[in-house]
């Protein structure tokens, strides 16, 4: 019994042995295949250190600043890949062909073409500006030029200057210039591209290189349409009154400008609300008179080129006799509301005068409330017993008594509130509805003004000595920080006076001003731009460098050589 026991447990003992060896087995197996698993997996490259650098250029087939070019194709070729973007604005080609060159790139190389015959004896310029990139990084190869030459020589002599704007005298970028044939007639700039043309930068500088030596005109053109051409006053130009010359070591500075149109004509006629139209134009118009059927009132802007029409009791259709002081008479019919569309109008309550002031929460002391109205109306029409002007003094409101001073005594357009006004005192002014009511049935809304008056000590005080270039007439502007005028005077000098003056300037808000001055040369009075075509540039304009800080209750003095 003992001996078949013993047996029995040598089998378990043993086959105990077998399990463990094949778990062993097992685990080894599992081991591999997890480690053969990891090493199959794919993980990212970090790819090294960026690239930061631009293509570099390796060699040029016709090389740079080849003499007596004969080929059609020009190969580049580069360290590394590259692309081109936006050629058509970057390359510039000097001087110009008739039709661009066929630019590729190729992988390492970049491929040009002419597809025309070149010029003899001349000097080549191929101005890439950024169009040549790397195609990884998009690192740009700035400002590469190709130079080759048709003949023995490089062309070495060169123009620059400056293009600034005529009204704030500020560098212009990105203004196209161009040297014109001497000979050219003037239109020459409206019909053919430039023989060499460049690009302002952004310090409003050009410079054109390697020129033969020859005359040139020189003009400079803001080509809103990329066309290289002149397209007239929709476009800024700018161009110098003489033939210049490629040995000139001066600096040209040329003065943009936009042209005021040549031919005026009516852009549009609108009817702006039942009673008023505007005729609106292109330039500033000068009218001598107009007829209308139903016509109360007509007044043209400061511009003068929009012209505000007032009429009454005309439906569907406004019929407009217009005469010009200097062009043939016009006949307008301008579309307005129907008598259906006025009755519901004053159903609503739509038709209404709109007051327009220039009381703030502050009212100067040395103003009065006055009000600008968007239609006429006749001076018996304003009913002084439904406005009112209160005092306020703590918490009482004590009634003043006033008068209504009109600009004009018919048909009123613009009116005051005169009263014994106090300064540092509180007042309330109150329209009730109807204050100003006319035939129509148009009349206010209920408004409310409350406002405190100031005193001296709110503003500045500014006394400006200017010496003026010469004894001309002039035009001086004080600007606010906004570039906005505050105010204006004209400059005149008699046959004994020095060409020194000296302005007071009273009551301004304190900020920051600066001054401008406008050389009248025709005595207009106001400022005139330039006309290409009559070689006359826009007149002069001289801007104060520095602002002027004034601050409340402070007299400041201050001088200006103008040059």
């Amino acid at each position: 019994m003992m001996m078949i026991a013993f047996r029995k447990t040598s089998n378990l003992v043993k086959n105990h042995f077998l399990c463990k060896k094949k778990l062993q087995k097992l685990l080894i197996y599992i081991g591999i295949l997890i480690l053969c698993t990891q090493c199959a997996q794919i993980t990212p490259l970090t790819g090294g250190k960026k690239d930061t650098e631009a293509p570099k250029i390796i060699k040029s087939e016709p090389e740079n600043a080849s003499l007596n070019f004969n080929a059609n194709e020009i190969t580049i070729h580069f360290d590394e890949y590259i692309s081109i973007k936006d050629l058509s604005n970057q390359l510039i080609i000097t001087p110009q062909t008739k039709e661009l060159p066929e630019v590729e790139a190729q992988g390492k190389k970049l491929k040009i073409k002419f597809n025309e015959p070149l010029m003899p004896n001349t000097t080549y310029k191929l101005a890439f500006g950024n169009a040549i990139v790397d195609l990884r990084e998009l690192n740009i190869l700035q400002n590469f030029e190709y130079i080759f030459s048709t003949g023995t020589t490089i062309d070495s002599l060169n123009v620059s200057g400056s293009v600034i704007n005529c009204i704030d005298k500020k560098p212009m970028p990105q203004v196209m210039v161009g040297l014109y044939p001497n000979d050219a007639t003037d239109s020459v700039i409206y019909k053919n591209k430039p023989l060499y043309i460049t690009k302002t930068n952004s310090n409003g500088f050009f410079r054109f290189s390697y020129l033969p030596d020859v005359k040139f005109k020189l003009i400079a053109i803001n080509d809103q349409n990329k066309n290289i051409l002149y397209d007239g006053s929709e476009e800024q130009i700018a161009f110098n009154n003489h033939i210049i010359s490629s040995h000139d070591t001066l600096k040209h500075e040329l003065t943009l400008f936009k042209e005021t149109p040549a031919r005026s004509f009516l852009k549009k006629s609108i009817a702006l609300e039942y009673g008023k139209a505007a005729l609106i134009y292109n330039k500033a118009q000068e009218i001598s008179l107009i007829n209308a059927q139903g016509l109360i009132h007509y007044y043209q802007s400061k511009t003068l080129d929009t012209t505000f029409l007032y009429y009454n009791n005309v439906f569907d259709t406004l019929t407009v006799k217009v005469n010009y002081d200097n062009r043939t008479e016009e006949n307008l019919i301008i579309k307005i509301p129907s008598k259906n569309q006025l009755e519901k109008q004053n159903t609503s309550n739509t038709l209404k005068y709109v007051l327009e002031s220039n009381v703030k929460a502050n009212l100067p002391y040395f103003e009065n409330p006055s009000f600008k109205l968007n239609f006429p109306i006749e001076k018996r029409n304003i009913n002084s017993n439904k406005i009112s002007l209160l005092e306020i003094r703590d918490s009482l409101k004590i009634k003043k008594e006033f008068e209504i001073n009109c600009a004009s005594e018919n048909l009123v357009t613009e009116f005051s509130i005169h009263s014994d006004f106090k300064p540092e005192s509180s007042y309330q002014l109150l329209f009730l509805k109807g204050a100003l009511d006319n035939s129509l049935g148009r009349m206010n809304d209920s408004v409310n003004y409350n406002f405190k008056t100031d005193t001296e000590d709110d503003y500045a005080q500014l006394t400006l000595n200017i010496l003026f270039p010469n004894k001309e007439n002039f035009i001086l502007q004080l600007l606010n920080d906004k570039n906005q005028v505050v105010r204006e005077e004209q400059i005149s000098f008699s046959v004994t006076s020095t060409s020194e003056k000296t302005i007071q300037y009273k009551n301004l808000n304190p900020g920051n001003y600066t001054f401008k001055v406008i050389e009248d040369a025709n005595k207009n009075g106001r400022f005139d731009t330039g006309n290409y075509f009559s070689h006359q540039q826009p007149e002069t304009i001289f801007i104060q460098n520095q602002s002027i800080k004034l601050l409340a209750g402070w007299e400041i003095e201050t001088k200006w050589n103008v040059n």
